[in-house]
């Protein structure tokens, strides 16, 4: 017997009914990112880049053909669940290459991972070969600078000793990608090239610390850096505090404190933003700033007769020791110098930082009230600049400290 119509026609119903499953299938794909991001938008930090902007109503032929593109980069950069995305790619890579997304973070060896560079517009690992070895050379104006730098200083009646922080590459140079292991383990580098250069002046070289050897063999035995940090944190820190004490100021430190109390704990790498998704954490130890009964302030608000330049500043901290010598330190720093200041707590009854990041924010009305402040009572306080070895070859301190002299 030949079959029914109706037995011949089931296989074509089926095959049209999978398709337009097919379709709705699709159309809901699309359509629940779709929604999502008319309802509601990602949040523009997820990625370390500035987002494509909705372009605005062409008003010329040339802009009209542009905004096709215009318009697909912004649908690209806003879809619905971007940001989820974006952190599943990224733990994925992480998880099977053990990589990042960005050339700004790079793995090492012995679990360290390093800010491999600076930004996303610089050569890779700019940021470890800038202060390894024979790689590079610091600008030609920084030695220039730190020739005059102190003497300005001291015709204002004041007397500044420079702590040059070796950073991570040259401090655990074992660690660093292998090819690079030879020039950052170097005793060489481009601030130990400029110290020793015959032009920088002995006013200049008797206030300056560059603690390479010192520091390599803290980090034996304390922290210095965590594993996935760029900046130092960690038990070492209070050795280093005593060493910049003892060799830049005299001190016997005989009459400090009692040691800071601590507290550990795991957190998220100081970089983390660069990476949505992948979890780098490390043990971090720091100071119990309430058990030690010092009383602690960070950010904008520990600076009220100041109130407008450490708003801006951003970056500030300020401690009060009533048990150590009742002696003042001003810190002027880039970012390392909020990561060690409450260290200084020891052996100072009052500590003031400042990171001059945000310096070129402040007008010249809001600069003279700060220096005023800043540098008050000269006979009871100590000067002491702070910055890493990348920030102080290249430029970073130099554009930090020229506004105040």
């Amino acid at each position: 017997m030949s079959p029914t119509p109706n037995a011949s026609l089931r296989p074509r119903f089926a095959a049209r009914a999978a398709a337009h499953a097919g379709k709705a299938l699709l159309i809901a794909a699309l359509a629940i990112p779709a929604g999502v991001a008319l309802l509601h938008r990602d949040a523009p930090t997820a990625e370390n880049r500035n987002l494509a902007p909705l372009p605005v109503r062409p008003s010329s032929w040339p802009a009209l053909l542009a905004m096709p593109a215009q318009l697909d980069a912004w649908v690209n950069d806003h879809f619905g669940l971007r940001n989820a995305l974006v952190r599943l790619n990224n733990q994925v890579r992480f998880k099977l290459f053990n990589e990042f997304p960005s050339i700004q973070m790079a793995a090492g060896q012995h679990g360290r991972y390093f800010l491999a560079a600076h930004g996303t517009n610089v050569p890779p690992f700019q940021a470890l070969t800038n202060v390894c070895g024979k790689l590079s050379t610091a600008t030609p104006q920084t030695l220039n600078y730190l020739n005059r730098l102190f003497g300005d200083f001291h015709k204002m009646g004041l007397q500044p000793r420079l702590l040059i922080v070796p950073s991570s590459p040259v401090v655990h140079g074992a660690d660093v990608p292998a090819w690079l292991v030879p020039s950052c383990s170097a005793d060489e580098t481009p601030v130990t090239r400029l110290l020793a250069d015959p032009r920088l002046n002995a006013e200049a070289r008797d206030a300056i610390l560059f603690p390479l050897g010192d520091m390599r063999e803290i980090g034996k035995r304390a922290t210095l850096y965590p594993l996935t940090w760029f900046h130092w944190s960690g038990a070492g820190l209070d050795e280093v505090a005593r060493l910049s004490l003892t060799r830049l100021f005299g001190k016997s430190l005989d009459d400090a404190a009692p040691p800071l109390r601590t507290r550990t704990e795991w957190l998220q790498s100081d970089v983390g933003h660069l990476f949505p998704g992948v979890k780098l954490l490390s043990e971090v130890t720091q100071p119990d700033t309430a058990a030690s009964q010092v009383d602690a302030c960070y950010g904008g608000d520990c600076y009220p007769e100041v109130a407008e330049q450490a708003k801006i500043l951003g970056d500030v901290s300020r401690f009060k020791n009533p048990l150590a010598p009742q002696r003042r330190l001003l810190i002027i720093s880039d970012s390392y110098g909020s990561k060690i200041s409450a260290w200084y707590a020891r052996y100072y009854g009052t500590v003031e930082q400042v990171a001059t990041n945000n310096i070129e924010q402040l007008s010249i009305a809001q600069l003279w009230k700060l220096k005023k402040f800043l540098f008050r009572q000269p006979a009871d306080t100590d000067i002491l600049f702070l910055y890493h070895d990348g920030g102080a070859a290249y430029d970073t301190l130099r554009f930090g400290l020229q506004r105040f002299h």
